[in-house]
């Protein structure tokens, strides 16, 4: 029985049962005072914690809804328990007192683990980074291994002729890239998150290199004999020069590729590229050079054979990719982003080319003429042979420790402890390979390029100033001052080439090699000084410089010591002093025996826990 109740003079108490068909039809007496006013019942929700996630999920729950019957007072009816949160969690502010209590608990719990955490986090990385290091090292140990066998299958012109070749192509490839070497990167793994946009990178990348190889290719090939009288002083060696052409397109082309898998995460094929790459092209230059005698073209197709087998293997693959992800065609914005960030850097690797290349070059146009660079860029390719052996590998393992080191609040100091070890290990690699070179040079090359013996020191020392530089580059990557290493590129580049038109007419060989050693000395200088303002580190600058002037000392009186012996008594000497500075450097650096078994003991433990979280 559903009873009528009058608003104004009912009683609340008085009201019979009644039922309630919906809210709108609810009719009270009166208002009730604030303790009398019925609780609202709400459902409960398993809450087991309270987060503060960006990604919030939607709950599914039924509406509430008021009771069907209440017996007397609405203040009388149940109320609906709700769950206990901490109180802690229950405002913003709580949250985040609580995640910052916790990131500071963390912070000092990492500053109280010292060097030995240090040593395990480098160790873990450098096995990480291990698989590209492989990579990075295979162009460079092609050339050391090759340059030997060119020396005695090709004339002295056809080999200068060669390798001149080599720096035009790398100057080439360097333009038409367009900087989308960096900028790739960026837009794949920062600028752009999904499947499509990505495509869309890789497509466009491809794309725009391939608008910019082209006809450069075109041109080379169509003024070629202009190219090789001006730069190489003959036409006789038009046929390699429209060849150039060629490898230019296959060599951009090969670039996406090679990226794509970098930037994929996927090391093994791409380690396996260019592992096969490199086999491939020495078996192909001995076929060609050696047994069929095809000269400086028989060389660049045995050059070029990498970048076809990266284009084969790849470029199925990412055709399919692209279908897939619906990325094939051109997109204006992607294109002007990477350009944007792109074509800036071209200026500092055109400086960079001119530090490392030019000078080669420039012994062609204004020096003694071809037969001198190729005696130049022998002596080179030995003096820099600490590029591959510790070069590469560095540059690879080290930024990702660099980074990771800057998170800690002693980051300052223990730069300082990695520079002191890495600058030891550069002059002792660069003490032994500068005698080690200049024996290799007397055995396996042929007795006319012996007169570049006196440089291979020089260039030796320039490398290991650039991996040194490397360590002074920490404040400028650390406060992301970038456009500082473009300054420090064409500070160098240009002592380089000023040196290069004064020294080279006079001197030769030797004072192209004093000019290289002049501007990364200057490079090294400038970006310490700049790097004492921005990121003050204490290098430890005095000690660095008493190990290099000792080893100085040692190399000449060395090199003093074996001449006149045969090859047994020089190899003897070597060991010898290569013992008594390396003795040395472990003497001013502070090891004793006792700490370098504890510390090799401490590297083995590392390389042995938890391999699986190291794997790539």
């Amino acid at each position: 029985m559903t009873t009528s109740l009058d608003p104004v003079t009912a009683d609340a108490e008085d009201a019979a049962t009644f039922e309630i068909p919906s809210i709108d039809k609810i009719v009270t007496k009166r208002l009730n005072g604030i303790d009398q006013v019925a609780t609202m019942q709400l459902p409960a929700i398993d809450m087991p914690g309270l987060s503060f996630s960006t990604e919030l999920r939607a709950i599914r729950l039924g509406l509430p809804s008021l009771p069907q019957e209440v017996d007397g007072d609405w203040a009388d009816a149940a109320t609906w328990i709700m769950p206990a949160i901490p109180k802690s969690a229950t405002t913003i502010a709580g949250a985040t007192a609580a995640v910052a209590e916790k990131q500071a608990a963390e912070k000092k719990e990492q500053t109280k683990k010292g060097a030995g955490g240090y040593i395990s986090l480098a160790v873990e990385m450098v096995k990480s980074s291990g698989i590209y290091a492989i990579s990075a090292m295979m162009s460079p140990l092609s050339s050391l291994i090759l340059t030997p066998y060119l020396t005695r299958t090709l004339s002295k012109p056809d080999l200068g002729a060669l390798l001149d070749l080599y720096i035009i192509i790398d100057l080439i490839s360097t333009i038409t890239q367009l900087g989308l070497s960096s900028a790739f990167f960026r837009a794949y793994n920062k600028d752009y998150e999904t499947p499509r946009d990505r495509a869309g990178v890789l497509a466009n990348t491809i794309l725009l290199l391939a608008l910019a190889s082209l006809p450069a290719a075109i041109g080379i090939v169509y003024i070629a004999p202009f190219l090789s009288q001006t730069f190489l002083k003959s036409t006789a060696y038009s046929g390699p020069v429209m060849l150039t052409g060629i490898i230019i397109v296959a060599e951009n082309l090969s670039f996406p590729a090679s990226s794509w898998f970098q930037a994929e995460k996927r090391p093994i094929p791409f380690t396996c590229l260019s592992i096969a790459g490199t086999v491939l092209g020495l078996l192909m230059s001995i076929v060609l050079v050696g047994v069929l005698h095809m000269g400086v073209i028989g060389a660049l197709i045995a050059k070029s054979i990498g970048y076809f087998i990266t284009i084969a293997f790849a470029y199925p693959q990412i055709f399919l990719r692209l279908v897939r992800a619906d990325g094939l065609g051109f997109r204006l914005d992607i294109a002007k982003s990477m350009l944007t960030f792109g074509i800036p850097t071209l200026f500092g690797d055109i400086a960079s080319w001119v530090l490392q290349a030019s000078d080669s070059w420039l012994l062609t146009l204004i020096g003694a003429g071809i037969d001198q660079s190729a005696e130049y860029r022998v002596a080179y390719v030995l003096g820099g042979v600490l590029s591959p052996v510790l070069l590469a590998p560095w540059g690879l393992a080290w930024r990702p420790i660099m980074y990771s080191l800057s998170k800690r609040e002693d980051a300052p100091r223990i730069y300082g402890l990695v520079f002191r070890w890495w600058s030891t290990i550069l002059l002792f690699g660069a003490f032994g390979l500068s005698l080690v070179s200049i024996l290799v040079l007397d055995i396996f090359y042929d007795p006319s390029y012996r007169v570049g013996a006196a440089i291979i020191p020089l260039i030796t020392l320039s490398t290991m100033l650039q991996g040194i530089w490397y360590m002074f580059m920490i404040g400028v990557n650390i406060r992301r001052k970038t456009g500082l290493e473009f300054m420090y590129m064409v500070i160098s580049a240009s002592i380089n080439l000023i040196c290069n038109l004064i020294l080279i007419p006079r001197y030769g060989e030797m004072g192209a090699a004093v000019s290289t050693l002049i501007a990364y000395v200057v490079l090294a200088t400038v970006s310490y000084i700049v790097n004492r303002r921005i990121y003050p580190i204490d290098f430890g600058i005095g000690s660095f410089l008493l190990k290099l002037f000792i080893g100085i000392a040692l190399y000449l009186g060395g090199r003093f010591l074996v001449q006149g012996h045969n090859e047994v008594g020089n190899w003897l000497i070597i060991l010898l002093t290569l013992l008594l500075y390396g003795i040395l450097l472990l003497a001013l650096g502070g090891l004793t025996p006792k700490k370098i078994m504890g510390l090799v003991g401490f590297v083995q433990h590392a390389l042995r826990k938890e391999p699986n979280k190291a794997s790539v």
